[in-house]
Protein backbone atom coordinates (compact mmCIF):
# COMPACT_ATOMS: atom_id res chain seq x y z
CA UNK A 1 0.00 0.00 0.00
CA UNK A 2 1.36 3.32 -1.27
CA UNK A 3 1.93 5.84 1.61
CA UNK A 4 0.47 9.34 1.70
CA UNK A 5 3.48 12.16 2.59
CA UNK A 6 2.61 15.45 4.05
CA UNK A 7 5.95 17.50 3.28
CA UNK A 8 4.80 20.58 6.05
CA UNK A 9 6.21 23.96 5.84
CA UNK A 10 4.47 26.41 7.34
CA UNK A 11 6.85 29.26 6.74
CA UNK A 12 8.48 30.56 3.57
CA UNK A 13 11.02 28.80 2.21
CA UNK A 14 14.34 29.48 -0.09
CA UNK A 15 17.89 28.98 -1.60
CA UNK A 16 19.04 25.77 -0.65
CA UNK A 17 16.52 24.74 1.80
CA UNK A 18 13.48 25.08 -1.14
CA UNK A 19 15.69 23.45 -3.72
CA UNK A 20 16.17 20.01 -1.08
CA UNK A 21 12.49 20.62 -0.71
CA UNK A 22 11.25 20.16 -4.31
CA UNK A 23 13.65 17.56 -4.49
CA UNK A 24 12.38 15.19 -1.49
CA UNK A 25 8.55 16.43 -3.32
CA UNK A 26 9.91 14.74 -6.80
CA UNK A 27 11.89 11.92 -5.31
CA UNK A 28 8.85 10.30 -2.76
CA UNK A 29 6.16 10.76 -5.78
CA UNK A 30 7.11 7.72 -7.75
CA UNK A 31 6.40 5.37 -3.91
CA UNK A 32 3.46 7.68 -3.08
CA UNK A 33 1.83 10.68 -2.63
CA UNK A 34 2.68 14.11 -1.78
CA UNK A 35 0.84 16.78 -0.11
CA UNK A 36 2.63 20.50 0.04
CA UNK A 37 1.48 22.03 3.24
CA UNK A 38 2.16 25.91 3.48
CA UNK A 39 -0.97 27.34 5.08
CA UNK A 40 -2.57 26.28 8.29
CA UNK A 41 -5.73 26.35 6.34
CA UNK A 42 -3.99 23.68 4.26
CA UNK A 43 -2.78 21.89 7.85
CA UNK A 44 -6.71 21.77 8.87
CA UNK A 45 -7.97 19.92 5.67
CA UNK A 46 -5.30 17.73 6.11
CA UNK A 47 -5.81 16.49 9.86
CA UNK A 48 -9.41 16.13 8.99
CA UNK A 49 -8.47 13.92 5.74
CA UNK A 50 -8.95 10.35 5.25
CA UNK A 51 -5.23 9.69 4.31
CA UNK A 52 -4.84 10.26 8.48
CA UNK A 53 -7.76 7.62 9.85
CA UNK A 54 -6.98 5.30 7.17
CA UNK A 55 -3.00 5.66 8.90
CA UNK A 56 -1.72 5.88 5.23
CA UNK A 57 -0.03 9.37 6.36
CA UNK A 58 3.48 10.24 6.82
CA UNK A 59 4.07 13.78 7.86
CA UNK A 60 7.59 15.44 7.25
CA UNK A 61 8.91 18.82 9.44
CA UNK A 62 11.65 21.02 8.75
CA UNK A 63 11.34 23.20 12.20
CA UNK A 64 11.16 21.95 15.87
CA UNK A 65 7.92 24.44 16.46
CA UNK A 66 5.68 22.38 14.99
CA UNK A 67 6.48 20.17 17.74
CA UNK A 68 3.16 20.34 19.66
CA UNK A 69 1.69 19.24 15.97
CA UNK A 70 3.98 15.98 16.17
CA UNK A 71 2.17 15.75 20.11
CA UNK A 72 -0.94 15.68 18.93
CA UNK A 73 -0.03 13.46 15.67
CA UNK A 74 0.69 10.69 18.64
CA UNK A 75 -2.46 10.90 20.63
CA UNK A 76 -5.26 11.21 18.00
CA UNK A 77 -3.42 9.24 15.36
CA UNK A 78 -0.34 7.31 16.55
CA UNK A 79 0.01 5.06 13.21
CA UNK A 80 1.12 8.50 11.65
CA UNK A 81 5.19 8.94 11.32
CA UNK A 82 6.70 12.16 11.76
CA UNK A 83 9.91 12.78 10.50
CA UNK A 84 11.75 15.82 11.60
CA UNK A 85 14.30 16.90 9.21
CA UNK A 86 17.48 18.39 10.88
CA UNK A 87 19.40 20.51 8.04
CA UNK A 88 21.22 22.75 11.05
CA UNK A 89 20.96 23.75 14.69
CA UNK A 90 18.14 25.85 15.09
CA UNK A 91 19.41 26.62 18.23
CA UNK A 92 23.00 28.03 17.47
CA UNK A 93 21.04 29.63 14.71
CA UNK A 94 18.40 31.64 16.80
CA UNK A 95 21.34 32.45 19.89
CA UNK A 96 23.36 33.82 17.05
CA UNK A 97 20.84 36.21 16.14
CA UNK A 98 19.94 37.04 19.68
CA UNK A 99 16.57 35.72 20.21
CA UNK A 100 17.45 33.65 23.29
CA UNK A 101 13.87 33.14 23.87
CA UNK A 102 13.13 31.52 20.71
CA UNK A 103 16.32 29.24 21.01
CA UNK A 104 15.25 28.03 24.55
CA UNK A 105 11.81 27.00 23.22
CA UNK A 106 13.38 24.79 19.84
CA UNK A 107 15.47 22.84 23.09
CA UNK A 108 12.11 22.10 24.77
CA UNK A 109 10.72 20.93 21.59
CA UNK A 110 13.20 19.33 20.40
CA UNK A 111 13.12 17.72 23.33
CA UNK A 112 10.01 16.67 23.24
CA UNK A 113 10.19 15.17 19.65
CA UNK A 114 12.48 12.80 20.90
CA UNK A 115 10.78 11.82 24.19
CA UNK A 116 7.64 10.99 22.06
CA UNK A 117 9.78 9.26 19.29
CA UNK A 118 9.89 11.28 16.20
CA UNK A 119 12.25 9.71 14.08
CA UNK A 120 15.11 12.21 13.55
CA UNK A 121 16.81 12.53 10.27
CA UNK A 122 20.05 13.92 10.55
CA UNK A 123 21.80 15.79 7.48
CA UNK A 124 25.44 14.92 9.21
CA UNK A 125 26.79 13.25 12.49
CA UNK A 126 27.75 16.61 14.04
CA UNK A 127 24.46 17.43 14.05
CA UNK A 128 23.10 14.09 15.39
CA UNK A 129 26.20 14.38 18.07
CA UNK A 130 25.45 17.92 18.84
CA UNK A 131 21.36 16.94 19.77
CA UNK A 132 22.65 14.09 21.64
CA UNK A 133 24.63 16.49 23.83
CA UNK A 134 21.64 18.25 24.53
CA UNK A 135 18.52 15.97 24.27
CA UNK A 136 20.07 13.55 25.74
CA UNK A 137 19.39 9.72 23.74
CA UNK A 138 17.64 9.61 20.24
CA UNK A 139 15.95 6.30 19.69
CA UNK A 140 14.91 6.56 16.09
CA UNK A 141 17.32 8.59 13.81
CA UNK A 142 18.91 8.06 10.47
CA UNK A 143 21.24 10.28 8.15
CA UNK A 144 20.46 11.98 4.56
CA UNK A 145 23.63 14.40 3.83
CA UNK A 146 23.00 16.58 1.01
CA UNK A 147 24.77 14.88 -2.03
CA UNK A 148 24.79 15.04 -6.15
CA UNK A 149 24.16 11.60 -7.10
CA UNK A 150 26.66 11.74 -9.61
CA UNK A 151 30.34 12.20 -10.58
CA UNK A 152 32.32 15.11 -9.61
CA UNK A 153 34.46 17.27 -12.45
CA UNK A 154 38.15 17.21 -11.61
CA UNK A 155 39.19 19.84 -8.86
CA UNK A 156 41.10 22.73 -10.42
CA UNK A 157 44.31 23.45 -9.04
CA UNK A 158 44.46 26.30 -5.99
CA UNK A 159 45.37 29.65 -8.32
CA UNK A 160 44.80 31.72 -5.00
CA UNK A 161 41.13 32.61 -6.46
CA UNK A 162 38.79 32.33 -3.30
CA UNK A 163 34.78 32.68 -3.12
CA UNK A 164 32.63 33.00 -0.32
CA UNK A 165 29.07 32.19 0.24
CA UNK A 166 27.02 34.14 3.02
CA UNK A 167 25.65 37.75 4.21
CA UNK A 168 27.25 39.73 7.14
CA UNK A 169 25.99 39.27 10.24
CA UNK A 170 24.72 35.50 10.01
CA UNK A 171 25.50 32.82 10.96
CA UNK A 172 27.43 31.43 7.43
CA UNK A 173 30.32 33.77 9.78
CA UNK A 174 32.03 35.28 6.99
CA UNK A 175 33.60 38.18 8.48
CA UNK A 176 35.84 35.72 10.63
CA UNK A 177 37.49 34.48 7.07
CA UNK A 178 37.27 37.89 5.83
CA UNK A 179 39.62 38.96 8.69
CA UNK A 180 41.67 36.13 8.40
CA UNK A 181 42.62 36.51 5.32
CA UNK A 182 43.42 40.45 5.80
CA UNK A 183 46.73 41.21 4.28
CA UNK A 184 46.31 40.53 0.68
CA UNK A 185 47.97 37.72 -1.52
CA UNK A 186 44.31 36.38 -2.49
CA UNK A 187 41.46 37.17 -4.72
CA UNK A 188 38.35 36.52 -2.83
CA UNK A 189 34.83 36.87 -4.50
CA UNK A 190 31.96 36.79 -1.94
CA UNK A 191 28.44 36.14 -2.92
CA UNK A 192 25.10 35.91 -1.45
CA UNK A 193 25.68 39.31 -0.09
CA UNK A 194 22.90 42.14 0.39
CA UNK A 195 25.49 44.55 1.93
CA UNK A 196 29.02 45.36 1.92
CA UNK A 197 29.48 47.21 5.22
CA UNK A 198 32.41 49.83 5.26
CA UNK A 199 34.31 48.20 7.50
CA UNK A 200 34.89 45.04 5.54
CA UNK A 201 35.12 46.70 2.41
CA UNK A 202 38.84 45.37 0.93
CA UNK A 203 40.48 46.11 -2.29
CA UNK A 204 40.91 42.45 -3.00
CA UNK A 205 37.36 41.66 -2.11
CA UNK A 206 34.82 41.80 -4.64
CA UNK A 207 30.94 41.42 -3.76
CA UNK A 208 28.88 40.23 -6.22
CA UNK A 209 25.48 40.25 -4.14
CA UNK A 210 22.78 37.36 -4.29
CA UNK A 211 23.00 35.38 -7.87
CA UNK A 212 21.07 32.90 -9.82
CA UNK A 213 22.99 30.08 -10.64
CA UNK A 214 25.33 29.76 -8.05
CA UNK A 215 27.52 26.85 -9.68
CA UNK A 216 28.60 29.42 -12.73
CA UNK A 217 29.79 31.78 -10.74
CA UNK A 218 32.14 29.25 -8.67
CA UNK A 219 33.51 28.11 -11.75
CA UNK A 220 35.57 31.51 -11.58
CA UNK A 221 37.15 30.67 -8.44
CA UNK A 222 39.68 27.62 -7.52
CA UNK A 223 38.45 27.26 -3.83
CA UNK A 224 35.75 28.00 -1.31
CA UNK A 225 35.95 28.36 2.14
CA UNK A 226 32.91 27.43 4.62
CA UNK A 227 33.49 29.23 7.77
CA UNK A 228 29.58 28.53 8.65
CA UNK A 229 28.60 27.78 12.63
CA UNK A 230 25.54 25.75 11.79
CA UNK A 231 24.63 23.82 9.10
CA UNK A 232 26.31 20.36 8.42
CA UNK A 233 26.85 19.06 4.41
CA UNK A 234 25.33 22.89 3.33
CA UNK A 235 24.08 22.50 -0.10
CA UNK A 236 27.16 25.48 -0.63
CA UNK A 237 29.47 22.29 -0.36
CA UNK A 238 27.82 20.39 -3.20
CA UNK A 239 27.92 23.38 -5.11
CA UNK A 240 31.47 24.25 -4.66
CA UNK A 241 32.70 20.45 -5.70
CA UNK A 242 30.39 20.44 -8.33
CA UNK A 243 31.78 23.51 -10.14
CA UNK A 244 35.17 22.00 -10.15
CA UNK A 245 36.37 24.53 -6.42
CA UNK A 246 38.12 22.83 -3.42
CA UNK A 247 36.72 23.52 -0.25
CA UNK A 248 38.22 23.92 2.84
CA UNK A 249 36.42 24.15 6.37
CA UNK A 250 37.29 24.68 9.96
CA UNK A 251 37.50 22.47 12.54
CA UNK A 252 34.81 22.38 14.87
CA UNK A 253 31.56 22.04 14.88
CA UNK A 254 29.81 21.50 12.47
CA UNK A 255 32.41 20.63 10.59
CA UNK A 256 34.51 18.54 13.19
CA UNK A 257 33.07 14.90 11.88
CA UNK A 258 33.04 15.99 7.75
CA UNK A 259 35.23 13.66 5.94
CA UNK A 260 37.90 16.16 4.87
CA UNK A 261 41.78 15.55 4.95
CA UNK A 262 43.76 17.91 7.34
CA UNK A 263 45.46 19.83 5.14
CA UNK A 264 41.94 20.88 3.61
CA UNK A 265 40.93 22.23 7.42
CA UNK A 266 41.97 25.39 9.61
CA UNK A 267 41.21 26.76 12.79
CA UNK A 268 38.65 29.51 13.58
CA UNK A 269 40.41 30.32 16.98
CA UNK A 270 43.95 30.47 15.28
CA UNK A 271 45.91 33.77 14.26
CA UNK A 272 49.14 34.40 12.40
CA UNK A 273 50.94 36.21 15.53
CA UNK A 274 53.82 38.66 15.10
CA UNK A 275 56.22 35.82 16.20
CA UNK A 276 54.61 32.94 14.15
CA UNK A 277 53.95 30.67 16.87
CA UNK A 278 50.96 29.97 15.66
CA UNK A 279 51.43 29.71 11.43
CA UNK A 280 50.29 26.73 9.96
CA UNK A 281 46.29 26.59 11.98
CA UNK A 282 45.28 30.06 10.54
CA UNK A 283 43.10 30.14 7.73
CA UNK A 284 45.35 32.08 5.62
CA UNK A 285 48.40 30.13 6.54
CA UNK A 286 46.52 27.02 5.23
CA UNK A 287 45.66 28.37 2.33
CA UNK A 288 49.15 29.41 1.43
CA UNK A 289 50.32 26.02 1.66
CA UNK A 290 47.58 24.95 -0.36
CA UNK A 291 49.26 27.18 -3.07
CA UNK A 292 52.36 26.39 -2.84
CA UNK A 293 51.71 22.26 -2.61
CA UNK A 294 49.47 22.79 -5.24
CA UNK A 295 47.34 19.43 -3.78
CA UNK A 296 44.30 17.73 -5.41
CA UNK A 297 41.32 18.23 -3.56
CA UNK A 298 39.51 15.03 -5.47
CA UNK A 299 42.61 12.54 -4.53
CA UNK A 300 43.33 14.12 -0.83
CA UNK A 301 39.14 13.47 0.01
CA UNK A 302 38.06 9.81 -1.33
CA UNK A 303 35.70 9.59 1.47
CA UNK A 304 34.07 13.25 0.76
CA UNK A 305 34.24 12.80 -2.59
CA UNK A 306 32.45 9.29 -2.48
CA UNK A 307 29.58 10.63 -0.28
CA UNK A 308 28.70 13.10 -2.72
CA UNK A 309 28.53 11.38 -5.69
CA UNK A 310 26.32 8.73 -3.73
CA UNK A 311 22.64 8.86 -4.67
CA UNK A 312 20.41 11.34 -2.51
CA UNK A 313 17.07 9.99 -3.94
CA UNK A 314 17.80 6.89 -2.97
CA UNK A 315 18.77 7.45 0.15
CA UNK A 316 15.24 9.06 0.50
CA UNK A 317 13.49 5.99 -0.68
CA UNK A 318 15.15 3.86 1.88
CA UNK A 319 14.00 6.19 4.64
CA UNK A 320 10.57 6.73 4.10
CA UNK A 321 9.13 3.72 2.24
Amino acid sequence: MSRNYAIIHLWPTRGGFRKRMEMLDETLRPIGSVRRIRRFSDLLVWLRSGELRRGRAVAIIYTSLLAPLAVLLRIFRPRCPVYYMVRGDEVTFTSFAGRRFRALVAVCFQKLMAVIGCRFIFVSADLRRRFVQRLGRIRHYKFLPNTLGRPLPESRPFDGKVALVGDFGTIKNIERAIESLDGGGFRVDLYGNSTLPFRWRRVWLHAHGKVGNLVDCLRHSSLVVLASLDEGIPNVLVEAVQAGCGVVTHSAFPFSRLPLSKPWRFELSARCDSDGSRQGHDLRSVLSRLLTEQRDFKQDNPRLVRLIESDWSARVRTIFA
